[in-house]
């Protein structure tokens, strides 16, 4: 009999942890809602200021301008939409240059929908404002260019003792 009294008790002690465990991540996410601010969406000025978010992401992945190209496409009589070609080496990560994309336009609530059609290499990303399609572009895999490793992700310069 004492055994279990031992385990009730052990129980109960367990318990009481998750208990104050739970009140304290209770207490936090409430000061988080407090404290925090929402973040509100950037505006749209124009048409042009996503062509610029678009330079600015090729620019941040190096891509040289002569690999890129563009174009209008005439959708009605009010409504065109700009296209972007990127030609790049088979080997360049095409994620990671709808990850940037994304980021650079997260802000301002432009939504990028981005496909590949199996087996194909090539993507097509879709630049959405309010449900409408306002930029696409096409990437596709080019074996005449040569692929220059770059790491984007890399930790700034450390400094270590150890190189004497």
């Amino acid at each position: 009999m004492a055994e279990s009294g031992n385990i009730n008790f052990q129980n109960e002690r367990q318990k009481s942890w998750v208990t104050i465990l739970l009140l304290l991540s209770c207490i936090t996410t409430t000061l988080l809602l407090w404290k925090v601010e929402p973040v509100t969406p950037l505006r749209l000025t124009s048409q042009s200021q996503i062509d610029s978010l678009i330079t600015l992401t090729f620019d941040d992945l190096q891509l040289p301008s002569e690999h890129i190209s563009t174009r209008t496409i005439q959708v009605d009589s009010v409504f065109s939409r700009g296209v972007y070609t990127i030609r790049v080496a088979p080997e360049f990560s095409k994620t990671t240059l709808h990850y940037f994309l994304q980021q650079e336009m997260w802000p301002y609530d432009v939504q990028t929908i981005a496909g590949v059609e199996f087996p194909g290499r090539d993507m097509t990303i879709h630049l959405l404002v309010n449900n409408t399609v306002q930029r696409s572009l096409f990437v596709k895999s080019d074996p005449d260019i040569e692929y220059v490793y770059q790491n984007f992700y890399s930790p700034p310069d450390q400094v270590s003792d150890e190189m004497d």
